[in-house]
């Protein structure tokens, strides 16, 4: 079983329709599951598996399985409506609209965003989040967000604005091996330009923290109005509505002015990174920056940000 709001794979109908098509083409070239999958490099068993919809494919297998059994392109035609397979149902319109955006920018107060996440990371929260969810489930939700993830990258747009919590990198402190490959991701999207990433210190107080109710992506469009997307325990909504969305955009931009400027959360994470002993975090004291106090007072009355 999966968490709340998470679909079973199998119960999936474009799994379903794609495990049904392989194995009927399997059964027209007279092939068992295990020499199919001999022929492909793979196991019986993973053949199995995508037939009773209980994994999702690859882009890759489903080339090769294809050219196998003489599909003549119809695994193809099915695989792109796999895209989302292994995502909540209630995220699909998302889902849909990241890739036509031109900017999207993401806040979270307790995680890591999606588009920045390692594979070990992603692995790490998905597991304790979905308490009911086999390692086999888990491994589909991790394998769909990763592809997602290298498609959205590579692509180059949207271009990507996330903020973090302090707290979210602090938190995986008693995770060493996590944080390091985490560091190491964030600062490459950083210094790449891929990505712009702010930091909410820590020492920003409750009464000052425009971000506290919840994670929220904003979605930006070159030819439509913004959109935003906003999600619960085992729910999300895609929401359009103008004064809605001009309200959270107003949010995110509290939220951005309580936050770290990008050059100086590339130092945060780079210090983070060299002080860290494998064990846990040393002492990390920051250097003051010119107008404000990067630890232990948040921004000055310069600017109108204390902690």
């Amino acid at each position: 079983m999966v968490a709340m709001g998470q679909r079973k794979p199998q119960d999936n109908p474009a799994l379903r329709k794609f495990g049904r098509e392989l194995a009927r083409l399997r059964g027209l070239a007279d092939m068992s599951q295990e020499r199919l999958g001999k022929a492909l490099n793979v196991s019986g068993s993973l053949i199995g598996h995508y037939e009773r919809a209980e994994r999702r494919p690859s882009r890759a297998f489903t080339e090769k399985a294809d050219e196998a059994l003489n599909a003549g392109g119809r695994l193809l035609e099915l695989w792109p409506k796999l895209r989302k397979a292994g995502y909540p149902e209630y995220a699909g319109d998302f889902l849909e609209a990241v890739p036509l955006a031109s900017i999207m920018r993401d806040y979270h107060p307790t995680l890591i965003p999606g588009p920045l996440q390692t594979e070990a990371y992603a692995h790490a929260t998905l597991k304790a989040g979905s308490a009911l969810a086999t390692e086999e489930e888990v491994a589909v939700l991790v394998a769909a967000r990763m592809e997602r993830q290298h498609t959205l990258l590579e692509a180059g747009s949207p271009a990507i604005w996330a903020i973090i919590d302090e707290d979210v990198i602090r938190r995986l402190t008693s995770d060493p091996d996590i944080l390091l490959g985490q560091l190491d991701k964030l600062l490459e999207l950083s210094e790449s330009g891929r990505a712009d990433i702010q930091i909410v210190p820590s020492s920003v107080s409750i009464r000052r923290h425009p971000g506290l109710s919840g994670p929220l992506t904003i979605l930006s469009f070159t030819d439509k109005p913004d959109v935003v997307y906003v999600e619960g325990f085992g729910s999300g909504n895609l929401i359009s509505d103008p004064e809605t969305v001009e309200e959270i955009s107003l949010v995110f931009g509290k939220i951005q002015a309580a936050a770290y400027p990008p050059e100086q959360t590339v130092d945060l994470l780079k210090q983070i990174r060299g002080e860290f002993n494998g064990t846990g975090l040393a002492h990390v004291q920051l250097q003051q920056w010119p107008g404000r106090a990067l630890r232990g007072g948040g921004r000055d009355s310069t600017n109108g940000h204390g902690s």
